[in-house]
């Protein structure tokens, strides 16, 4: 029964029925309302002039007053729904009446009278209805005047029930609805037969012949019955047919070719080692090759309909899904994107992958395609160049420090004995303090001779913390020279000059005497049999590209360079360097020396130190006469040199101030104790980190710290870690940082250096005074700010 329903609601049938009831039931409201309206409002005009009627002729004389005070009467004039007639004086007495009990009274005994519409100003009758407990009434009230009297002595009071009308209107209204719904009835019969019989039956021979299209028999064909629009139709579909049948044909031969490609495709990506893919307009993916399929698969179970960044791959560059996406977003190709991935096994693999935009022939943007491929064995060929690479780099170190070993070897020997002789002497001459202070001066340049000799150690162990600053280039010269008369062979001869002796450059000093010590030992190799080696040093000033004039201009340098430079020079009259190699020289690990003399690696640290430091360099040879290498470094203004000497000990003294020396060598702490001591400071000590952070925490209410003087590399934890927790209890402490070892990384001291001191073992008293006096300015600025 449902079913049958559902398909009558859903006919066209009882459509067509549907609309036709509710066109004709609108326009039944519509009318019929109307004429609703027009006979009521006919019959409260008519009932209306009844009931003025006799108050108007009462007005004008042609009856008599008395005739309301005659109930029959009244009732032939106004009907039987009369409720009351009455003639009432000015004084509101009831003179004529159909009721003959009121006759004589006053109007003041009836509750529901209208005392306000007798007014002494009516001149005109009056019309209006009243609601008495349900009952719709019409009253009518005409003044009465005497002659030449401009005030009414009298009213006549009419009332009459409107229930006749309202009875009228009702059954007119059934008249109405009986009608319409008969007419409703008999129209909806009419059109829904004529319907049924010119446009429904045609249709559903339509609906037919589509049905037998939908299941393929493509050859049906209808037969049309008329020129009008069904007919129309009817044709229309039989095209329709035809030309499915055509495109059917066609779309089978298609598909056959289709079929044949994709199986050619399928074969080509099953046999190919990279990898093939596809994704939407949705930046999803929507096709993956077959060994693509199974990586994925493998990691994060089915690629379709994810995007790349949810594969389950690691972007080996911090930057490489964001510009992956920039470009996806952007409708961009995209090339050489690197991956990475963990299979089942924990083996790291990488891959690498490439990809294109497509488009509509409209321009419509349509997805990507792209191609992918399994990089894991150039990566790790890569990888184990790169181990190789550090390997030589540290084989290349310990051949120019085993080179350094003879002569630094030589060197403390001499300084050390030295200071053990003038050591003895000055215990012998104990009692004559001037030669006892003579003997204890040539102590301390000794020892300050083998400081700098342990300085190029450092430098070559790569141990020190590159600090830019402005260095004068004559003093680099002279600090370097007894190093390479030490390094270089008796045969050959060493000449060091600067034409203007107050050059400046800021760069790391001792990254300087690394570049300078490298091209020396090069110049030497290059000299077997002798020869001479030239250091030296001068300015020039390079204008801009603009500026220059290439007739005139014997040198040519880079483009973006200009300014002020200073040119350090170190030439050779060895072998020189044959024109066929000049332009390799700099390429890590090219060499023209023999097996096991050397890894090609120094002339390409020096080039990269100097493009670091924003110079370049240049180099000239000729075969057989020599080799000039020239470096070109920024210029900058005189300034206080790092190393700066104090000989007095007595400048900086101390004014009672608490400072805790931190140090797991027993003689360090002992030295610097007595020179903090005698300078006028208040000292404790401790041998590590524990002990320092128990210190604090014991007088921190009472006698606290003003500094903390810590050595950067100790046993357990490091100075570092010992000033980070000082420091998160209490901001008040002064901090020095002291080694002659710096092993710290470069990024970890940087936290601290900042806003706290350092000073380099060994130290004289008076640098250390003075660093404790800086550590204190510090923390107040710090405090204050």
């Amino acid at each position: 029964m449902k079913k049958l329903l559902d398909r009558m609601i859903g006919s066209l049938v009882f459509k067509i029925a549907l609309a036709i009831v509710i066109v004709e039931t609108i326009l039944l409201g519509l009318f019929g309302g109307y004429y609703v309206q027009y006979f009521g409002a006919e019959i409260d005009r008519r009932i209306a002039e009844q009931i003025s009627a006799p108050g108007r002729l009462i007005q004008d004389e042609q009856l008599k007053v008395s005739i309301l005070s005659d109930a029959a009467q009244m009732e032939r004039l106004l009907g039987r729904h009369l409720q009351q007639a009455m003639a009432i004086g000015f004084d509101g007495t009831i003179y004529h009446a159909i009721d003959p009990l009121l006759v004589g009274s006053s109007i003041n005994v009836m509750p529901d009278f209208p005392q306000d519409e007798l007014r002494s100003n009516l001149t005109d009758q009056v019309l209006f209805t009243t609601n008495d407990n349900g009952d719709h009434s019409m009253v009518s009230i005409t003044p009465l005047f005497s002659l030449n009297a401009s005030q009414p002595f009298m009213y006549v009071y009419l009332k009459v029930s409107t229930k006749g009308l309202e009875e009228s209107q009702r059954q007119m209204q059934s008249v109405l609805l009986v009608g319409s719904a008969m007419c409703i009835l008999l129209t909806s019969v009419l059109i829904f037969l004529f319907t049924q019989h010119t446009v429904l039956k045609r249709l559903i021979t339509a609906a037919q012949f589509v049905n037998k299209i939908q299941i393929g028999k493509l050859s049906s064909r209808l037969t049309p019955m008329g020129r009008d629009e069904i007919g129309t139709l009817e044709r229309g579909l039989n095209a329709m047919a035809e030309s499915l049948e055509r495109r059917t044909q066609q779309h089978k031969i298609a598909q056959d070719a289709l079929r044949d490609s994709e199986e050619r495709f399928r074969d080509f990506t099953l046999s190919s080692a990279d990898w093939y893919w596809e994704m939407g307009a949705d930046l999803k993916i929507a096709f993956a090759s077959y060994k693509f399929y199974q990586l994925i698969e493998e990691i994060n179970g089915s690629p379709q309909g994810q995007s790349f960044d949810k594969l389950g791959l690691h972007s080996e560059h911090s930057e490489g899904w964001h510009y992956l996406q920039r470009r996806l977003d952007a409708h961009m190709a995209f090339q050489n994107v690197e991956f990475s991935w963990t299979s089942r096994t924990g083996e790291k693999h990488y891959g690498r992958i490439n990809g294109v935009p497509v488009f509509t022939l409209d321009g419509r943007f349509n997805g990507y395609r792209g191609t992918g491929s399994n990089i894991t064995a150039q990566h790790r060929a890569a990888e184990e160049q790169q181990i190789l690479q550090r390997q030589l780099a540290t084989s290349q170190k310990l051949e120019a420090v085993g080179q350094m070993a003879g002569g630094v070897a030589h060197e403390f020997n001499n300084c050390l004995a030295g200071i053990l002789s003038f050591a003895e002497v000055a215990r012998a001459k104990i009692d004559d303090p001037e030669r006892v202070k003579e003997y204890l001066d040539h102590v301390i340049s000794l020892g300050e001779r083998a400081t700098s000799v342990a300085d190029q150690l450092l430098m070559f162990s790569r141990r020190r913390i590159d600090q830019p600053t402005n260095v004068r280039v004559q003093s680099i010269f002279s600090e370097m020279e007894k190093l390479l008369l030490t390094l270089l062979e008796h045969r050959i001869e060493l000449q060091i000059w600067s034409n203007e002796p107050e050059l400046y450059t800021r760069v790391d000093p001792t990254q300087l005497s690394a570049c300078i010590l490298n091209l020396a030992i090069n110049a030497r190799d290059a000299m077997p049999e002798g020869g001479t080696l030239q250091i030296s040093c001068s300015s020039i000033d390079i204008a801009p590209l603009a500026q220059r004039v290439p007739d005139e201009d014997d040198e040519i340098f880079p483009a973006n360079i200009a300014g002020e430079f200073v040119v350090i020079t170190v030439q050779d009259t060895g072998t020189g360097i044959p024109d066929d190699i000049v332009e390799n020289i700099f390429e890590p690990f090219f060499s023209t020396k023999e097996p096991g003399k050397g890894t090609g690696l120094g002339l390409s640290i020096v080039h990269s130190w100097v493009e670091e430091a924003h110079g370049f360099i240049k180099v000239e040879s000729i075969e057989g006469e020599g080799t000039t290498f020239s470096v070109y470094l920024p210029r900058s203004e005189a300034g206080i040199e790092t190393a700066r000497h104090i000989d007095k000990i007595d400048n900086l003294p101390g004014n009672g101030e608490r400072i805790l020396i931190v140090d797991d060598e027993q003689a360090l702490r002992t030295t610097a104790e007595i020179i903090l001591q005698d300078a006028g400071f208040r000292i404790e000590t401790a041998k590590s980190t524990e002990e320092a952070l128990d210190l604090l925490k014991q007088t921190e209410l009472n006698d606290p710290f003003d500094v903390i003087l810590t050595d950067v590399v100790m046993s357990g934890r490091s100075g570092p870690q010992l000033i980070i927790e000082a420091l998160r209890q209490n901001q008040r402490y002064g901090v020095v940082f002291m080694s002659g070892y710096p092993a710290r990384s470069r990024k970890e001291l940087d936290k601290l250096l900042g806003n706290y001191v350092f000073v380099k073992k060994p130290f004289r008293p008076a640098q250390l005074q003075k660093a404790i006096h800086d550590a204190i300015a510090l923390r107040a600025e710090r405090q204050n700010s």
